[in-house]
């Protein structure tokens, strides 16, 4: 799915938490969205979803169309947002959980035409040996999995990831945004590990209080100077000896003087 972010932007509570974004993640391409607590990445990501309406600009996807005029069973069929937390306190079960990414598709009589989208989900997020646990009983990396699974059952055309790779264990995150990655899925995700948005991202979009302060390949963007003005952070940019991509080192903060 293509998609345009054209000067969006929106206030919670008064304030602009969302200023004139201006963007173009690459259709079929995961781009990280990255950027310090409060810069305003969980507005955008439902300012995209069509969750919330843009006081200005817009979130155009296709041929220009604002993703707030699509129909809403048609927008929940072709976008799927994962949010930072999900929780229930219905006794389901994982199946029933990932079942629920269907709900766009059902007919009037609650029907799904493609009942085995969820099987394919559960096995893609490396979830189908959870389908019968019940929901309450997983562990937190692994809601996690199961969460992705959901929005997999989708079938999406635009992906948004709040956070995706929260609980999870080193491996179960780097095994998830290759997976993502992979996906040949639109997919924007908020990340707070800058390293592994260096790595597994083709396009970063980062936030400072609302607004846009750099986007493009992450070797261009993730620079010393940057990270000093969004992050108050002091790096050095390192190249990974296998991939070629850039490793961020962060400098210990200096003591009080």
């Amino acid at each position: 799915m293509d998609l345009t972010l054209d000067g969006v932007g929106t206030r919670l509570g008064g304030r602009w938490v969302v200023d004139g974004i201006d963007a173009t993640p690459p259709a079929g391409h995961l781009t990280g969205l990255l950027g310090p607590n409060g810069a305003g990445k969980t507005t955008l990501l439902r300012l995209i979803a069509g969750l919330l309406p843009p006081e200005k600009g817009g979130v155009l996807v296709e041929d220009g169309t604002p993703v707030h005029h699509l129909p809403r069973k048609g927008r929940a069929q072709r976008i799927a947002l994962l949010e930072q937390e999900s929780t229930s306190t219905v006794p389901l079960t994982v199946r029933e959980v990932v079942s629920l990414g269907r709900i766009p598709y059902r007919s009037l009589w609650g029907t799904d035409p493609d009942e085995a989208a969820v099987d394919r989900a559960l096995v893609s997020a490396r979830a189908d040996h959870l389908a019968e646990r019940a929901w309450s009983s997983l562990s937190g990396g692994e809601r996690q999995r199961v969460q992705i699974a959901r929005a997999l059952a989708q079938e999406p055309e635009l992906l948004l990831l709040d956070e995706p790779t929260n609980h999870l264990d080193v491996s179960a995150q780097l095994s998830l945004l290759a997976f993502v990655r992979d996906l040949g899925t639109t997919t924007v995700a908020a990340l707070h590990d800058l390293n592994l948005a260096a790595a597994f991202c083709e396009h970063v979009l980062v936030l400072s209080d609302g607004h846009l302060a750099a986007a493009g390949h992450p070797a261009d963007v993730l620079r010393p100077d940057l990270l000093r003005e969004v992050y108050g952070v002091e790096a050095d940019i390192l190249v990974h000896p296998r991939t070629g991509r850039p490793v961020i080192a962060f400098h210990e903060p200096a003591g009080p003087s």
